[in-house]
């Protein structure tokens, strides 16, 4: 992959943009995990399948938060 590639530059700018899915660390357990991304620029939320533990992710400042 190069970093250089405009493609590559705005997936790393908007996660999930172009390939519709991302990582995700889980606050509450640590786990990484693969989510649906719809609005790269809006807000999700997603229910961890490890713990079961919900957490909110701002996809426009880059934040996850617990619920």
């Amino acid at each position: 992959m190069d970093e250089l590639d405009p493609i590559t530059m705005y997936e790393l700018c908007f996660p999930g943009a172009l390939f519709g899915e991302t990582e995700v660390t889980c606050p509450h357990c640590d786990e990484l995990l693969t989510v649906d991304v719809v609005d790269p620029m809006g807000q999700d939320s997603f229910q961890c399948c490890e713990c079961g533990g919900n957490f909110d992710v701002d996809w426009g400042e880059g934040t996850v938060s617990w619920v």
